[in-house]
């Protein structure tokens, strides 16, 4: 058995999760869609003037405003793994203009009061008040999407969560990649699953897997396999939700490592709420590994078990 084990680090109090790696032996009214792609602008800019409005509103608050993001939506109302993605950029490129205002974790919580809409819970969220003193964000930002044959409409508007006053409503144009394809199929990270279906699942874009992995061993199936090796494995971050509602706990997984040392497919086996899984998933996603190799010393891709521990100090 090979284990890696991260060391701890405390943040305001708490300690963030140890990341315990464990090897098992084994278009819109109004709007012209020509007109809209030619005029429309990029992430980067409305950001910057979101960012601007939101400093100009700002303005002698003793406590910095927190803005979210929430996963965008189609303009019908459906979700999908392409809305959580792009409200990801556009929350990273808000980020990068957060001048005296901080950009809240894209699974914060918080009561119903603030907002119309909120993030679709994980698994045994229901159970949990994942919002427990979390106080309301000051802004929200919400992103409606139109697909058309070669690109991405999103409106993204903005309000002020104590009087629900609109500070932006913008659309922006993004080229619809094959990248963005493949995700426009998939449920959001977190969507509930029916009952006695696992977690949730998250598939490397650009990955087709065989038969659903059928097809791949398992480091624990017996075989000669010379197991995975972690070279950068990041430690995962409490979400914030998660921190204030106090969830501790273990998130067991079980990847599918490429022949290159890349997770291909991460599925939660036992997970816990308020953004947990999401942010193991993420965590895990980013990781680089020494591929397995089989008995003729040829990497292969292999299925892989690991666990991720949440501990909170006393």
């Amino acid at each position: 058995m090979i284990a890696v084990m991260t060391s701890n680090r405390t943040r305001r109090g708490l300690r963030i999760a140890n990341v315990l790696f464990l090897f098992a032996c084994a278009v819109f009214p109004g709007v012209a869609p020509e007109e809209a792609h030619a005029q429309a602008p990029d992430f980067d800019a409305v950001s910057s003037r979101l960012g601007d409005a939101i400093l100009s509103l700002s303005r002698g608050l003793i406590v910095k405003p927190t803005v979210v993001v929430m996963d965008f939506v189609e303009t019908h109302g459906a979700s999908n793994a392409m809305g959580a993605e792009l409200s990801r950029r556009f929350s990273g490129a808000l980020a990068k203009n957060a001048r005296d205002f901080v950009v809240a974790d894209s699974h914060y919580e918080f009561d119903t009061s603030s907002a119309t809409r909120l993030p679709s819970p994980s698994a045994g969220d229901s159970a949990v008040n994942c919002s427990a003193g979390q106080p309301k964000p000051t802004f929200v930002v919400e992103g409606f999407m139109d697909e058309l044959q070669d690109r991405v409409v999103i409106r993204i508007r903005a309000t002020r969560t104590e009087d629900n006053k609109a500070i932006l409503d913008e659309r922006v144009t993004v080229p619809l990649t094959p990248e963005l394809q493949v995700l426009e199929s998939k449920p959001p990270l977190g969507a509930e699953k029916p009952s006695g279906e696992s977690g949730p699942t998250w598939v490397r874009p650009g990955f087709h897997p065989p038969d659903n992995g059928a097809g791949f061993p398992s480091v624990d199936s017996g075989g000669n396999y010379t197991p995975p090796r972690c070279l950068e494995c990041a430690r995962a971050q409490y979400p914030d939700s998660a921190m204030a509602a106090k969830i501790q706990g273990v998130i067991s997984l079980r990847i599918l490592v490429d022949a290159t040392g890349q997770p291909a497919e991460i599925a939660i086996l036992k997970g816990l709420p308020c953004g947990l899984n999401e942010r193991a998933i993420e965590t895990v996603a980013t990781w680089r590994l020494a591929p397995a190799k089989g008995p003729d010393g040829k990497p292969l891709a292999i299925w892989q078990n690991a666990q991720l521990s949440f501990e909170l100090s006393n």
